[in-house]
């Protein structure tokens, strides 16, 4: 007796996602946040997570409704327990793992949005509407689904071993029981994969550039620069501040070129142009930082820089100054003030300052899930530090 087409394709395609899973996660969560793909591998690795709960629990309503193959009468008494143990492990495993996911985000402080392959929209899960240390569950959250899919990947093993031991060893039957026969059923798992193939390219499509393509236009930017000035990019520093849900969080762009033309005794012939790798923004909490190159705030794929150039220099005195240009993020270009302070030092000079920004007037975060008064603020603030040499 073998297990049913419908049932055959439910374990394949579980048992791929699953691997796929766990190896896509590994490899999404050693990415650098500045990666233009991480983005992207977490929104999909969610998708794929839903799918596997839907189909576990689909497997589940058909294993109670539909009989199972018998066990050999041959087998042991005490192996037929394990393998019914196994079984019944890897259903709550299947469907507990992708929930503490689901959990994850549901309870993140970024309250991410979440849409299955970027067209069906999914709720977060109602129980954490009164959880006020947000960080903190989301913390343990991760913790239980990482824990959860090691389990998964040692019962994999136990399982895939127990398999082969019925094939090659015992030669029982009971691994091809599960062993698609018909070419229905083959037809039916290539069916599967295609549409799941096609949700994903669906999804990368509407999310902008493919991730070859995203990689190839991304450039590392940190260089000599032109103007009189050599930036030290060792010790310079730009930065934004932000605000979530009341609490202030902070982060930088690790990776940014400034080309400098400043004489201090004609402030007023200054040229001044920042270019900013959009990539490289960090705030050191992963949930955000894997939505920061997304489409609804920096866009890396289609807009992998962000650029300040200055249109006047005027001093202040007492070392201040205020630069007037144009910021450009996401094609957008808004008018901005810089106020900082010089100090000189024989041949070496530091700036310190910043502006504020309202992210909205450069489409940061338009989605109204952003725009809630309890979310992100629409107030932000760029800050910098730079210090150069005079070129000889």
């Amino acid at each position: 007796m073998r297990y049913s087409p419908v049932a055959a394709i439910l374990h394949w395609t579980i048992a791929a996602l699953i691997i796929g899973q766990i190896i896509g996660g590994k490899y999404m969560h050693g990415l650098a946040n500045s990666s233009p793909v991480k983005f992207d591998l977490y929104q999909l690795h969610k998708s794929f997570g839903l799918t596997i709960l839907v189909l576990s629990l689909l497997r589940l309503g058909w294993r109670f409704t539909h009989k199972t193959p018998a066990l050999p009468a041959a087998m042991p008494d005490w192996q037929k327990l394990a393998a019914r143990g196994t079984h019944w492990l890897f259903y709550a495993l299947m469907i507990l793992t992708p929930l503490a996911g689901w959990a994850i985000v549901s309870v993140s402080p970024t309250d991410i949005p979440t849409k299955w392959f970027g067209f069906i929209p999914v709720p977060h899960l109602p129980f954490f509407g009164g959880v006020t240390d947000r960080e903190a569950v989301e913390h343990i959250m991760e913790e239980r689904h990482e824990l959860l899919a090691y389990a998964i990947l040692a019962l994999l093993a136990l399982h895939v071993g127990a398999a082969l031991k019925h094939a090659f060893i015992d030669k029982d039957g009971v691994f091809a029981s599960m062993a698609p026969e018909r070419r229905s059923t083959w037809f039916g798992l290539a069916g599967v994969f295609v549409i799941l193939g096609a949700a994903s390219l669906f999804y990368l499509s509407t999310s902008g550039a493919p991730p070859a393509q995203a990689s190839a236009s991304h450039s590392h930017t940190h260089g000599a620069g032109g103007g009189n000035w050599i930036v030290d990019y060792d010790i310079s520093k730009l930065v934004f501040v932000g605000s979530e849900n009341g609490n202030e969080f902070k982060g930088s762009f690790g990776n940014f070129q400034a080309d400098i033309e400043f004489d201090p005794a004609d402030p007023g012939d200054a040229e001044i142009r920042v270019i900013v790798s959009t990539a490289s923004a960090s705030t050191g909490d992963s949930l955000r930082d894997s939505n920061l190159p997304g489409s609804e705030w920096l866009d890396v794929k289609n807009h992998p820089q962000a650029t300040f150039e200055t249109s006047s220099v005027r001093a202040l005195g007492n070392g201040e100054y205020v630069a007037d240009g144009t910021l450009i993020i996401k094609d957008i270009e808004r008018p901005v003030t810089l106020n900082f302070t010089l100090d000189f030092k024989e041949d070496k000079a530091r700036a310190i300052g910043g502006a504020d920004l309202t992210r909205t007037d450069f489409g940061l975060g338009e989605n109204a899930s952003w725009l809630d008064e309890e979310g992100v603020a629409l107030a932000a603030r760029v800050e910098f530090e730079i210090h150069a040499k005079r070129k000889d």
